[in-house]
């Protein structure tokens, strides 16, 4: 079961953040000094990226890691499985990687766009671990405990943490400047809008009933105000 029942799960989510470590490390290591080595395993001429977005590029992986690691031990209490731990771990291993290559290799000159793309990374970033930080403040109270929250972010959008993902890691494709990087958000969202947010949905209708039907019913789904 991905959703229903709170458990630490402490092994799996120790699996998925060493998967998540590794990824970063080798990204960084290719960023910073694996770029002619890896162009040499496969017989290709591999140009590094201009610093700034190299040190863009690692910066961001470093956060995203660092903001895992709080979402998976301090905001979610939910129990992961370690079918769902493997499968994460190597998909964090596709992101990091398909960044660092596509950014790290592009000699194109650094303009607007990659700035634009940390400011969406930081809003994304804000939109997911904020709207989980602001739900696990409210779960605290024990007035609230079997409640369905529908408050603070969660008001714009019912998913509005997976959403905050899509913008985020959008904003990293920006910041690689080629549009290959771009396979990772619109895959992404895929996963949410067939699979994700179905599932979920799912679990929480039979959950909270009623009080999920009524928030379903006046609230946008993915991507607020418009689905």
């Amino acid at each position: 079961m991905m959703y229903g029942g709170y458990d630490p799960s402490t092994g799996p989510k120790t699996v998925v953040t060493a998967f998540n470590t590794i990824a970063v490390a080798l990204a960084v290591w290719f960023l910073f000094g694996g770029t002619h080595t890896v162009g040499d395993w496969f017989g290709a001429d591999l140009h590094e990226a201009a610093t700034t977005r190299r040190v863009l590029l690692a910066a961001l992986s470093v956060v995203y890691l660092l903001r895992f690691i709080a979402t998976n031990f301090v905001m979610l209490q939910r129990k992961m499985e370690w079918s769902e731990s493997v499968t994460i771990g190597i998909w964090v291993l596709v992101i990091h990687g398909t960044m660092a290559y596509t950014g790290g290799t592009n000699t194109a000159g650094v303009g607007v766009l990659p700035w634009v793309g940390v400011a969406l990374y930081v809003l994304g970033s804000y939109l997911n671990t904020g709207s989980e930080y602001q739900r696990k403040l409210w779960k605290r109270h024990p007035e609230n405990k079997g409640k369905l929250y529908t408050e603070g972010l969660f008001k714009y959008s019912m998913h509005i943490n997976y959403f905050g993902d899509a913008v985020l890691f959008s904003g990293f494709a920006l910041v690689t400047g080629t549009i290959w990087a771009f396979a990772i958000p619109l895959v992404m969202v895929c996963m949410f809008v067939f699979v994700n947010i179905p599932m979920l949905d799912k679990y929480l209708a039979e959950h909270y009933g009623d009080a999920f039907q009524e928030y379903a019913s006046k609230t946008a789904k993915f991507v607020p105000y418009v689905y």
